[in-house]
């Protein structure tokens, strides 16, 4: 769109119209005509009618003061000369540009704008200006005129098959469909289907798709193109459903060198199942589960197990630790020994996740022989559950300070099992006080729902040097979920271009993706969190990895391990939830050969970065970084412009800045060493811990500076 601003060239002064004269002089009608290009056109006719720099804010801002009088000054010279393909194009041009203005815009579609451009399309002189416009209009509006649009698609797709050889006219028209179809479809709100299909979205996703097939498709469109895709994945899934080739490109752009690309897709990808997709099952029914081990696994499971390491596994840890449960209820019943029943169970708690029956004590009924509640044990507990903070008591009565925080884990695992897990974060932030270097209480505040403290405390605890197996895998586990779905979240917001968000939202990923690697190469095979992890893995492999061939060879042994832990986990009675991770999982699996195939070279052409990215100077990021957490604002208090379609070039060293040097956790609120100016932390207790590691290093920065 050109930026219409002073006029330049022709015009003097003694020419110029005033705001007082509703038409240009007939002498500038020759000027015009004469004129090349519409961005002379424009400037020209800005300059007749003396408007301000509609580039500028402050320019804008005087037309808000004299919007009555600006407007009927155009819309009269429109009417006037709306035969006049330079005339009535320069004033729409005008127009378009008042559009990035949200107050202006509203106005000037309410006054009819729309039914100025719209006739312009049939005019091959004004064709692509008035595309331009309704590009810009459909940019920068907030919803209302992207409706209107949208209601006009069949004018817009008609425009793209009458001219399918001009690259400029489709690409224009397409980008606008795809900025008004978001209108539609992004929000967080379902939207009836016979509304969506009303709206001619169907049609708009089958034209988008074959025209970024053909050769004189631009990267521009086809940014476009993944953009539309993703975001109509939100609210018109089955829609998406019915056309495979909108499901292919989305898949396909996760291999591409573009970062922006990839993220958009998986988001897109991620969201496409949101409506079918069925709740993760957290619990585990122990009579089933005795029941399934009873008739010992399969022989393949067991072949996997033994392999492994029967006593290391979570089957064996679970078995042993209902027995163990039960012999020290049952000698606490003979005892009423809560101190010693109470260190008991604090050791089961941080050996396996099932560690604690909730059942309670039972007696036969001597009348009609079937077990019911028992009455009065002696014991100030009927529900085994409810043993835990009698117990924490007594370990707290006894005052010996090496045994306190078995009080506070046997607290927090009786708030965990009755869902209060904010009461269970708090005994363990205050735990941590007295306890910082002890790994169930952070593993205890990755329970929470803030994924940025949840992951925060799993990179802490993991970094605990003591701790059970059964916690470091649990940590493990929180991280990768927490810092996955930050990832996500953080690059489905759509940040702006050139926004920190994109780095930050991929370092997340990558930290996923590192934790996920870790844990299935670790974990027990049969522990509960590996399908889920699994998911996380062949998703951030295939997105993340520089060479994945299409019959996803490098998956092989992730998917063979995921079969395996859904036959576990079917075994037990718990039969793997169609949770929406899984099923982007499946998509990605399923259609990735076939996307490839369809859209692979259109998808590496088209959406590679146009340059190699600068290196990057840490120092520099790092302050741009702080700048940008303190949301700084131009010199008249208003936000920074933004840089619509523009990818920034990411490289892993520009992601590394957003790591703690001590516990990996990616973070875009991390504190420089005051030391050496390099080295960036979570908190005074992350600096802390590195110390000892990192002092040499600091010393010899800070002398040499």
């Amino acid at each position: 769109m050109p930026g219409p601003g002073k006029a330049k060239g022709k015009k003097s002064k003694s020419k110029s119209t005033s705001t007082s004269s509703p038409l240009p002089p007939e002498a500038y009608i020759g000027d015009i005509d004469n004129a090349e290009g519409w961005y002379l056109i424009v400037n020209i006719l800005c300059g007749v009618f003396e408007l301000p720099d509609l580039t500028t804010r402050s320019g804008l801002k005087k037309v808000h003061a004299n919007f009555e009088s600006v407007y009927k000054q155009l819309d009269s010279a429109y009417r006037r000369y709306s035969e006049n393909d330079k005339m009535a194009g320069g004033i729409v041009g005008i127009y378009a540009k008042m559009c990035s203005d949200t107050i202006l815009r509203n106005k000037l579609i309410s006054n009819g704008l729309l039914d100025k451009i719209f006739p312009l399309l049939e005019r091959p002189a004004c064709r692509h200006l008035a595309l331009q416009s309704l590009g810009t209009i459909s940019h920068n509006d907030g919803g209302t005129a992207r409706s209107d649009l949208a209601k006009q698609a069949p004018i817009l797709l008609k425009l793209v098959e009458k001219h399918p050889e001009d690259a400029k006219t489709i690409d224009l028209a397409i980008t606008t469909l795809a900025h008004s179809v978001s209108a539609l479809v992004g929000g967080n709100h379902a939207i009836p289907v016979k509304t969506l299909q009303s709206s001619h979205i169907p049609q708009i996703l089958e034209v988008t798709a074959n025209t970024i097939k053909q050769p004189n498709a631009t990267p521009h469109l086809v940014v476009h193109a993944v953009d539309l895709f993703a975001t109509t994945t939100l609210n018109a899934s089955s829609i998406c459903g019915d056309n495979p080739s909108v499901i292919n490109c989305l898949v396909s752009g996760l291999r591409s060198s573009d970062w922006v690309t990839k993220c958009t897709c998986l988001g897109g990808i991620i969201r496409l199942h949101r409506y079918e997709a069925e709740p993760d099952q957290r619990s585990l029914d122990p009579q089933k589960f005795i029941a399934a081990i009873s008739r010992r696994f399969p022989d393949h499971i067991v072949d996997v197990l033994m392999d492994y390491g029967m006593t290391r596994t979570e089957t064996w840890k679970t078995a042993l630790a209902a027995r163990n449960f039960q012999e020290a209820i049952m000698a606490c019943v003979q005892d009423h020994d809560l101190y010693s029943l109470g260190l008991k169970l604090a050791d089961l708690i941080l050996d396996t996740e099932f560690s604690i029956g909730d059942g309670y004590f039972q007696t036969r009924n001597p009348r009609t022989g079937k077990m019911e509640m028992a009455g009065n044990m002696g014991l100030p507990f009927t529900m085994y559950m409810d043993a835990l903070p009698h117990c924490a008591k007594a370990i707290r009565a006894k005052g010996k300070r090496e045994e306190l925080n078995l009080a506070d884990v046997l607290e927090i695992k009786f708030h965990v099992a009755r869902g209060r897990v904010p009461s269970a974060i708090e005994v363990a932030t205050k735990a941590l006080e007295r306890s910082p270097e002890y790994a169930y209480f952070y593993y205890a505040m990755t329970l929470c729902a803030n994924n940025v403290d949840g992951l925060c405390a799993a990179k802490k605890g993991l970094k605990c040097k003591q701790k059970s197996p059964f916690i470091h895998f649990q940590m493990l586990q929180r991280a990768v979920e927490h810092a996955g779905d930050l990832g996500l979240k953080t690059l489905q917001d759509a940040p702006k271009a050139g926004d920190k968000k994109w780095e930050e939202g991929i370092a997340f990923l990558m930290s996923a993706y590192e934790d996920a690697k870790t844990y299935v190469e670790e974990a027990p095979p049969d522990n509960r969190h590996m399908k889920n992890v699994l998911y996380w893995l062949i998703i951030l492999t295939v997105t993340i990895n520089d060479e994945i061939n299409p019959d996803l060879q490098e998956l092989k042994d992730y998917l063979e391990r995921l079969k395996l832990a859904d036959d576990v986990s079917t075994f037990i009675g718990v039969p793997p939830p169609k949770t929406n991770l899984r099923l982007a999982m499946q998509t990605i699996v399923q259609r990735f050969a076939e996307a490839i195939k369809e859209f692979g070279d259109i998808i590496a052409q088209k959406t590679a970065p146009k340059q190699a990215p600068e290196p990057i100077n840490a120092e520099k990021a790092g302050d741009d970084l702080a700048a940008w957490l303190e949301n700084l604002r131009t010199d008249d208090g208003s936000e920074e412009p933004e840089m619509h379609f523009v990818h920034p070039n990411i490289t892993m060293n520009h992601v590394g800045l957003y790591r703690c040097s001590w516990c990996s956790n990616p973070s875009a609120v991390l504190r420089k060493c005051s030391g050496c100016a390099k080295t960036r932390y979570c908190d005074s207790g992350c600096q802390r811990s590195h110390w000892s590691e990192h002092k040499r290093a600091c010393v010899a920065s800070s002398v040499s500076t």
